[in-house]
């Protein structure tokens, strides 16, 4: 490989466990930053060097230390868009903390110590809002704190390249997959938010989607092939949210029927949600009023086949249906 000397922030996490046994079987030296009381596999942690610190908490000059001696870096780590506020909490300022500067700051650091090449796991929504996906006009979805700390933690990322440091995004979808010790956001969603519910409502629109192995695949190819300033929408598949959903439930065992409603109906019900939560003063990543009219109702497929070239990964086969089953078995184990 073009670097050899890796560092993965999050590389405990989900997508991080993923991408650092990638780089492992590729042959690099990898380190890995976990949080100081996050689990980490065996698998992991007897091939990469693991770093435990909670980088918000670290001074400049130690992110420094962490960093130097490594000439690539992959940033995977930072809160989802389905992240639960506790009341009071503003999802702007999170997300522009949690996203947003934080990325610079390390980023920034990285470009000091002599790190040459970055990858941020970033989100597809912010491709779609970028480049005018299923509709959407550039901009529109910077009303969702999520989205707009997105499109920014990509702007301000970028700025920061130059000919000796090169800046790149995956744009990732929906996800399927599991890792050791790491539970599917997939049972928050599904089963405790929707558990009191008889049947699951939800949009008319579809998604792309992607293991959580081919990410992996996805972000090494990209550090030695993707070039400064690279949007790069990853996906294996566009799926219909209705059955893609029936057939997860499927595999977790769950007997519950999944509809559909009318979009003026769900633009209702989604405002009335909205409200609910005004008055319990609880804000979240995506804003309410317009979850339907922005996101649900619409299909957000994006062209991964062309970043599947660019990273010259066109005959890579991807086990979605697999993925699915694993995270639906896992969600049925806990």
């Amino acid at each position: 490989m073009k670097y050899n000397n890796i560092f993965v922030v999050g590389g405990a996490g989900f997508l991080g466990y993923h991408t650092c046994l990638e780089l492992i079987n590729r042959g690099v030296k990898v380190t890995a930053l976990a949080l100081p009381s996050e689990s980490v596999d065996e698998k992991l942690s007897s091939q990469v060097e693991i770093k435990r610190a909670d980088i918000d908490h670290l001074s400049d000059d130690s992110v420094a230390d962490l960093l130097s001696d490594h000439d690539a870096l992959i940033y995977a780590a930072g809160p989802d868009d389905r992240i639960e506020f506790d009341p009071g909490v503003n999802a702007t300022e999170f997300f522009q903390k949690h996203l947003v500067d934080r990325t610079e700051r390390v980023l920034q650091i990285a470009k000091r110590v002599g790190v040459k090449k970055v990858i941020i796991f970033g989100s597809y929504f912010s491709y779609v809002n970028n480049h005018e996906v299923a509709g959407i006009k550039q901009g529109d979805l910077e009303r969702h704190p999520y989205i707009k700390a997105r499109v920014d933690q990509f702007n301000k990322s970028k700025a920061l390249g130059d000919d000796s440091f090169a800046v790149a995004v995956l744009n990732i979808p929906y996800v399927f997959g599991v890792a050791p010790g790491k539970e599917p956001i997939w049972r928050n969603v599904f089963v405790e938010r929707f558990g009191k519910y008889p049947k699951i409502y939800y949009g008319k629109g579809g998604t792309t989607l992607i293991s959580a192995r081919k990410i992996a695949v996805c972000a090494v190819q990209a550090l030695e092939l993707a070039e400064h300033g690279s949007e790069l929408p990853v996906g294996s598949r566009n799926m219909k949210f209705k059955p893609m959903i029936e057939q997860l439930l499927r595999e977790a065992n769950i007997d519950k029927p999944v509809g559909e409603l009318p979009n003026w109906l769900m633009n209702i019900a989604m405002k009335k949600q909205w409200k609910q939560a005004q008055t319990a003063n609880v804000d979240s990543g995506l804003d309410m009023r317009y979850l339907n009219k922005d996101i649900l109702s619409r299909d957000f497929y994006v062209d991964f086949a062309a970043t599947d070239i660019q990273l010259q990964m066109s005959d890579y086969v991807d086990d979605t249906d697999e993925a699915i089953a694993e995270t639906g078995r896992r969600i049925q184990q806990n």
